[in-house]
């Protein structure tokens, strides 16, 4: 895949890789992540099917413009360089904070996209509750840095019981590392003033599989039930042993959702 970049109006460029092919699926990664969280999943795909894989702004190796943050900020880089790249009639998958911009791309244009697959996500807002966790995640980028966020967050995002557990470890870190304090205090704003978008499920027209692990404890079974329930057209994987980063734990399982 061919490494490009993409400036927008506000001064934030945003890397991402494409390969052309057939019936293209664009990938969005988490919170704290990259494009790299696709990296095993995307190799389980056929070779001649299209990709677009970016790094969401403040991740990976795209800034931060000077625009507030937002999920709709984020979902108006993904569809330039949809247009640029002419990918409509794509595919959209989105693991997480990738989710909520996949539905925002939706509710934006729903006629854009073929299908959607909603991964270890949910359709919802933060509560006040959830607002006041973001808030505490703030104070410890400021006080502690990013290292501690990170390592405090690792028994939610993945399976301390899997083999590969000090693997995927690692390779969050190293992400985590390359979003900085910057890049992730600004992805807590977003997510925390995140809208609620369940009324967006009922409205799409499109095939939607909802995939979420078993051990999921930042967006359980039960919230994906409720998506996949609200869809016309939706479809329920559960995966069993799998903690929130399923594309890591899980990678062909999770590319086998995304097969046209």
């Amino acid at each position: 895949m061919s490494i490009r970049t993409q400036c927008i109006e506000d001064g934030a460029v945003i890397t991402y890789r494409v390969r052309p092919g057939r019936d293209p699926w664009v990938l969005l990664h988490g919170f704290g992540c990259d494009m790299s969280l696709w990296d095993r999943a995307a190799s389980c795909l056929p070779h001649d099917v299209g990709l677009l894989v970016p790094d969401l702004r403040g991740h990976g190796a795209s800034t931060l413009g000077w625009q507030l943050p937002s999920i709709e900020r984020c979902a108006a880089d993904v569809a330039a360089i949809i247009e640029r790249e002419d990918l409509d009639h794509s595919a959209i998958a989105g693991l997480s904070m990738g989710g909520y911009i996949a539905l925002s791309l939706f509710e934006a244009d729903p006629g854009r996209f073929r299908a959607l697959a909603l991964v270890s996500t949910q359709a919802g807002a933060d509560d006040d509750a959830a607002r006041m966790r973001r808030a505490a995640g703030l104070t410890a980028l400021r006080q502690e840095g990013w290292p501690r966020m990170a390592n405090s967050l690792m028994p939610l995002l993945l399976n301390r019981e899997k083999p590969d557990f000090r693997r995927h470890r690692d390779h969050m870190m190293t992400m985590f590392e390359r979003a900085g304090d910057a890049g992730l205090a600004a992805a807590l704003y977003a997510l925390a003033n995140r809208r609620d978008r369940r009324h967006v499920l009922p409205r799409i027209r499109v095939p939607v599989v909802v995939v979420v692990g078993d051990r999921d404890r930042l967006t359980p079974p039960s919230l994906a039930k409720e998506m996949a329930d609200r869809v016309g057209d939706g479809r329920l994987v559960i995966l069993p042993r799998v903690a929130h980063m399923s594309v890591l734990e899980a990678p062909r399982e999770v590319a086998a959702q995304l097969e046209p």
